[in-house]
C-alpha cells in the first residue's frame, strides 16, 4: 500500500503543476470586466460546454453583449471566437469542439454558438470580454441609481451567471468548469451603495 501511495505522489504533483500553469495564463486577466476558465478541452471524444444565464437582477441592462473567445496553451485562438447579446431572463449556450461533429453542430442546435476547431486534442482557457465600452455607465445616462427605468442598468458581463463542463463522449461523463469574474465571484458596478440596491461581493470585488 505504501509502495503504491509513493508512486502516485509525482503523478499528483504533475497533474496540479499542469493546472497552476493554465490558471497562471486565465489569472494575468483583470476581472474588473472580464470573466476567464482555466481550462477547456476538445478532441475527436470530448467537447466544451458553456451556459450564460442573464439573471435580471437589479442594476443590470436589459440586454448584455459578450464575446467568448477559446485561447489554446499556446495562446492561439481555437477557431472563432463567438460575439452575441443576452436579453433579461434567459440563457444561451456555447459550444467549443471539433469541426464536422456529428450531433454537437449549428444544425441539430440552432440556437446555440459554436466555436469549431481542430479535431486533434486542443485545450486552453476561456476569455469572456464585454461588447460595451463602458460597463460602468447605465444605458440610460439621464437616469441615476436607485432611479433606473425599466431595461436600463449597467451593461456589465460580470453581472451575469457562467456554468460549464467538460463533456467526455465515450460514456456521457464530464467535468465542471470554474469560472472567475461572475457574478458568482464579483461584480463591478458604477457604485458600492447599498442603500441604493448595489451590493458588491466577493474574493475579486473592487
Amino acid at each position: 500500500m505504501k509502495t503504491k501511495l509513493i508512486k502516485r505522489v509525482p503523478n499528483m504533483v504533475a497533474i496540479l503543476a499542469f493546472l497552476a500553469l493554465l490558471a497562471g495564463n486565465a489569472f494575468a486577466i483583470e476581472n474588473s470586466s472580464r470573466i476567464v476558465s482555466p481550462y477547456w478541452q476538445s478532441d475527436s471524444g470530448s467537447y466544451t460546454f458553456i451556459a450564460v444565464s442573464h439573471t435580471s437582477l437589479s442594476g443590470m441592462a436589459s440586454q448584455i453583449g459578450i464575446t467568448v473567445n477559446a485561447i489554446t496553451n499556446d495562446q492561439s485562438a481555437f477557431g472563432t471566437a463567438v460575439t452575441f447579446t443576452i436579453t433579461s431572463g434567459t440563457t444561451s449556450r456555447i459550444f467549443i469542439t471539433r469541426t464536422g461533429h456529428s450531433t454537437v453542430n449549428s444544425t441539430t442546435i440552432p440556437t446555440g454558438n459554436f466555436i469549431t476547431g481542430t479535431t486533434d486534442f486542443s485545450h486552453g482557457h476561456i476569455r469572456i470580454d464585454p461588447i460595451a465600452t463602458s460597463t460602468t455607465t447605465p444605458t440610460n445616462t439621464v437616469r441615476v441609481v436607485p432611479n433606473i427605468a425599466s431595461g436600463d442598468g449597467f451593461q456589465d458581463a460580470t453581472m451575469l451567471s457562467f456554468w460549464g463542463a467538460v463533456i467526455l463522449e465515450s460514456n456521457t461523463t464530464g467535468f465542471a468548469m470554474e469560472f472567475i469574474g461572475d457574478m458568482h465571484d464579483s461584480a463591478a458596478a458604477g457604485t458600492l451603495n447599498s442603500a441604493e440596491g448595489i451590493d458588491v461581493s466577493g474574493p475579486a470585488a473592487p
